[in-house]
């Protein structure tokens, strides 16, 4: 039977992540406070000796070389035989910064022993150093002069290369280097025959030696050894110290104990969940999808049936299963749910190396952790949060000195918050630095042609900054190899775009800066109004309505030269946007007071769009446009109707921006007049 090891080790990548996320946060704590508590030691080497452990499995040798020497320092501090220190944390962290780059590069076949040498060298003798600091004290006695370097010396996993028996030798070797951890059986679940005989003919664990409570670990010379018979001896050597060496063996013993009972709970608890792939559960959103479709089919259908009594009892059905369905659609929503800490997890670490590199003393808050939303937004969201972030810690936070001399504190701050509010998420990232320059930004903006002299002189502060979200744009004096290209904020307003949000910045120099992101809380389906414009019909989402109304006559003021409407809504004015004129369609009627006026909103900015009527509600399910139609400003997606037809979903945003280019549009000529 052929053994395909690139699925496993899928697997463990995937898991992977999630443990290094894990192990470096309680790391970055530890570096924080300057201690690390019973708990958090215990984490970590768990962490850390899965990876091993899984790692090994799947026949990443030179990983689980250097893990086992990492592992091995976090053991012994869990287990109390050396004192943790503060500085230790810096190590650790760096110790899992070289593991990620050495599973990167195994992963891609791109490791070869000199080059593992030269990565590890120098950490490696660290590691060995404070693994090594204490225990002379404790098991070197007059009868026992070697150091304890010599005595304790683990032989390393090498890989012999370009050798036919490297993998059966690697894994006798592997396997031989934690043969006596008694954890060592939970973390090979998925093989635990496979190696226990040799008669199974698996492939994988074909000549391995099977593993027993008396297994010995392999030490120097071919010497072997057992924990429990060294510590007999030492109680033969020296009476005193064996009274410390067996209780502190009785202490370790029963904190294992305690260790084990919970982490047998926490499997326990694992078995309640389970990994399923996104795509699956995007196929079944679009199952629920084609219900929704079908249904509105059905109720469209029914309408056409004369006999009132036998039409009401099919409408009184469709309405059920129409509640079924969205029942449906609630269930799967909320298994596509995460929690916003899977994106915050990955940004303490990022600030640490970065703030470090540039010699910044930065505190990174971040505030709704349990706050939910869509899976399918993260990778979209993900990279342009850590843009922001990257480039606030570059430009934003000064150096400490200038803070001081500026009356601040010598440490800047970052803060991520999320909030769910009128049926958006919003996303605000702070920083107290020195905020964006705004003049210096609207002047590179005029230099390379993207705004001209009109626009300059009629735009806010704000909207001068805002202009940083444009391609090229960048306050930095010199590129850097964080940010300094003006590429990165162009992404961020484009993938934020393509998630159907809106951002918007507010700065102020001297005090910082922050950047608001609104989003929909699902790109999937959504509850619309149908509209009707002229002879055409569109979908507008009912999350960016305001209120709808019929405005008299001395609601409207015209502005400039009477083309542009204006609605006088209790004291606020409201630009009208006539949609019949931004998608070149028959106007029927004409004053506005003769149709309909639907406020709708996105971010902070309202427009009143004016309609001949609005018809009936209900969901509908969104499928892009990009792939086989060209964008056209307005229309932001489409959906199957009923008929079977396709109906065009308004993108309130594109209108919202329309109307901006209208209005400078007009005050540009109006100055020029």
């Amino acid at each position: 039977m052929s053994f395909d090891i690139s699925k496993y080790r899928e697997m463990f990548l995937e898991e992977a992540v999630e443990l290094f996320e894990s192990a470096d946060n309680v790391l970055l704590e530890a570096e924080n406070n300057g201690s690390l508590t019973d708990d958090e030691m215990g984490q970590l080497f768990r962490d850390v000796h899965t990876l091993k452990g899984s790692g090994a499995s799947v026949e990443l040798a030179y990983f689980a070389e250097f893990t086992h020497d990492v592992e091995n320092l976090m053991d012994k501090l869990r287990s109390h035989k050396i004192e943790y220190k503060p500085e230790m944390a810096e190590t650790l962290i760096d110790g899992l910064d070289v593991m990620k780059e050495i599973l990167e590069l195994e992963v891609a076949n791109q490791m070869t022993r000199e080059k593992f040498e030269e990565m590890t060298k120098e950490l490696l003798e660290e590691i060995r150093a404070y693994s090594n600091s204490d225990s002379s004290s404790k098991s070197t006695t007059k009868e026992n002069p070697n150091p304890p370097e010599a005595s304790q010396k683990v032989e390393s996993v090498k890989p012999q290369e370009n050798s036919n028996n490297s993998k059966k030798d690697f894994r006798n070797r592997a396997f031989g280097i934690f043969a006596d951890e008694e954890e060592n059986s939970e973390s090979f679940g998925f093989f635990d025959d496979s190696y226990n005989s040799s008669s199974n003919g698996s492939g994988f664990f074909d000549d391995m030696p099977k593993i027993t409570p008396d297994s010995v670990m392999e030490i120097g010379e071919n010497n072997s050894i057992d924990e429990n018979e060294s510590n007999e001896n030492n109680k033969v050597k020296d009476d005193n110290s064996n009274q410390e060496v067996s209780s502190e063996n009785k202490r370790s013993r029963d904190k294992n104990k305690v260790g084990k009972e919970e982490s047998k709970k926490s499997i326990s608890n694992n078995n309640n969940s389970i990994r399923v792939n996104l795509d699956k559960i995007d196929l079944l959103m679009n199952n629920v999808g084609d219900l929704v479709i079908t249904n509105a089919m059905l109720t469209q259908f029914s309408s056409t049936i004369e006999e009132s009594k036998i039409r009401g009892s099919v409408l009184e059905r469709l309405e059920l299963l129409e509640r079924h369905i969205r029942d449906m659609q609630d269930s799967i929503m909320s298994i596509r749910m995460v929690p916003m800490d899977s994106i915050y997890s990955k940004f303490p670490k990022v600030v640490r190396d970065i703030s470090k590199k540039l010699g910044k003393k930065v505190e990174f808050k971040h505030y709704g952790d349990n706050v939910e939303i869509d899976k399918a937004m993260i990778e979209g969201l993900t990279d342009p949060l850590m843009h922001i972030i990257r480039n606030s810690l570059d430009h934003g936070i000064e150096m400490p000195e200038d803070r001081v001399k500026a009356g601040k504190s010598d440490t800047g701050t970052i803060s991520i918050s999320a909030e769910q509010a009128n049926g958006q998420m919003i996303i605000t990232i702070e920083d107290d630095g020195k905020g964006v320059d705004s003049e210096r930004i609207a002047q590179k903006a005029l230099e390379k042609g993207q705004i001209d002299e009109h626009q300059y002189s009629s735009m806010s502060n704000n909207e001068k900054a805002l202009l940083i979200f444009g391609a090229g744009l960048s306050t930095a004096d010199q590129i850097t190899d964080i940010s300094g290209r003006g590429v990165g904020m162009d992404v961020v307003k484009t993938n934020i775009h393509k998630l159907g949000g809106v951002i918007k910045l507010d700065t102020e120099i001297g005090r910082g800066t922050t950047i608001t992101i609104m989003l929909p809380l699902t790109l999937a389906i959504l509850d619309g109004l149908d509209i009707r414009v002229g002879d055409q019909k569109y979908i507008l989402p009912l999350s960016s309505i305001v209120e709808s109304l019929q405005p008299t006559a001395d609601m409207i003021k015209k502005i400039g030269d009477g083309t542009q409407d204006l609605l006088m809504l209790r004291e606020e004015f409201i630009p009208v946007v006539k949609l019949h004129k931004l998608f070149g369609l028959k106007k029927s009627f004409e004053n506005l007071e003769d149709g309909m006026l639907i406020v709708v909103r996105s971010g902070s900015t309202k427009v009143a769009l004016s309609i001949d009527e609005f018809l009936n509600q209900h969901q509908v399910v969104v499928k892009p446009l990009d792939k086989n139609f060209r964008s056209v400003q307005g229309i932001g997606a489409a959906t199957v109707r009923g008929d079977g037809s396709i109906g065009l979903i308004l993108d309130v945003l594109g209108i919202i921006d329309a109307q901006i280019k209208i209005e400078r549009k007009m005050n540009s000529s109006k100055k020029a007049s």
